[in-house]
Protein backbone atom coordinates (compact mmCIF):
# COMPACT_ATOMS: atom_id res chain seq x y z
CA UNK A 1 0.00 0.00 0.00
CA UNK A 2 2.89 2.37 0.40
CA UNK A 3 3.61 1.96 -3.12
CA UNK A 4 0.49 2.69 -4.20
CA UNK A 5 0.36 5.86 -1.83
CA UNK A 6 3.72 7.18 -3.18
CA UNK A 7 2.63 6.72 -7.32
CA UNK A 8 -0.71 8.16 -6.53
CA UNK A 9 0.68 10.90 -4.56
CA UNK A 10 -1.66 10.00 -1.42
CA UNK A 11 -1.17 9.50 1.86
CA UNK A 12 -0.46 5.51 2.96
CA UNK A 13 -3.98 5.92 5.26
CA UNK A 14 -6.01 7.51 2.36
CA UNK A 15 -4.96 4.30 0.16
CA UNK A 16 -5.49 1.98 3.59
CA UNK A 17 -9.12 3.44 4.24
CA UNK A 18 -9.84 3.14 0.61
CA UNK A 19 -9.42 -0.61 0.38
CA UNK A 20 -11.09 -0.81 3.35
CA UNK A 21 -14.23 0.70 2.02
CA UNK A 22 -13.53 -1.65 -0.86
CA UNK A 23 -13.48 -4.54 1.55
CA UNK A 24 -17.00 -4.05 3.56
CA UNK A 25 -18.43 -3.15 0.09
CA UNK A 26 -17.61 -6.90 -0.78
CA UNK A 27 -16.26 -5.31 -3.93
CA UNK A 28 -12.52 -6.98 -3.17
CA UNK A 29 -10.77 -9.79 -1.52
CA UNK A 30 -7.82 -9.25 0.08
CA UNK A 31 -5.38 -11.95 1.73
CA UNK A 32 -1.81 -11.25 3.65
CA UNK A 33 0.61 -13.07 1.64
CA UNK A 34 -2.05 -13.46 -1.65
CA UNK A 35 -2.78 -10.14 -2.55
CA UNK A 36 -6.05 -8.33 -3.52
CA UNK A 37 -8.49 -10.07 -5.91
CA UNK A 38 -11.65 -7.95 -7.46
CA UNK A 39 -14.39 -9.96 -6.50
CA UNK A 40 -16.80 -11.53 -9.10
CA UNK A 41 -19.52 -9.72 -9.60
CA UNK A 42 -23.10 -10.60 -7.67
CA UNK A 43 -25.45 -12.88 -9.55
CA UNK A 44 -28.59 -11.35 -9.55
CA UNK A 45 -29.58 -7.76 -10.12
CA UNK A 46 -29.56 -5.76 -6.60
CA UNK A 47 -31.24 -2.74 -5.54
CA UNK A 48 -29.33 0.23 -4.88
CA UNK A 49 -29.44 1.64 -0.94
CA UNK A 50 -31.32 5.36 -0.82
CA UNK A 51 -29.38 6.32 1.76
CA UNK A 52 -26.02 5.42 0.10
CA UNK A 53 -26.88 7.26 -2.78
CA UNK A 54 -27.98 10.29 -1.22
CA UNK A 55 -24.14 10.23 0.68
CA UNK A 56 -22.27 9.44 -2.45
CA UNK A 57 -24.27 12.08 -4.26
CA UNK A 58 -23.72 14.70 -1.75
CA UNK A 59 -19.92 13.72 -1.26
CA UNK A 60 -19.61 13.94 -5.49
CA UNK A 61 -21.63 17.48 -5.77
CA UNK A 62 -19.53 19.16 -3.12
CA UNK A 63 -16.51 17.92 -3.60
CA UNK A 64 -15.77 20.47 -5.86
CA UNK A 65 -16.07 23.08 -3.74
CA UNK A 66 -13.08 21.60 -1.27
CA UNK A 67 -10.74 21.91 -4.73
CA UNK A 68 -11.57 25.77 -4.69
CA UNK A 69 -8.93 28.59 -3.89
CA UNK A 70 -9.98 30.73 -0.90
CA UNK A 71 -10.87 34.21 -2.55
CA UNK A 72 -8.51 36.75 -1.18
CA UNK A 73 -9.81 40.19 0.14
CA UNK A 74 -9.15 42.81 -2.29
Amino acid sequence: MRQLAADLGLAPGTVARAYRELETAKLIHTRRGAGTRVAALPSGPKRPDPAQLARLAWDFASAPALWAPTPQPS
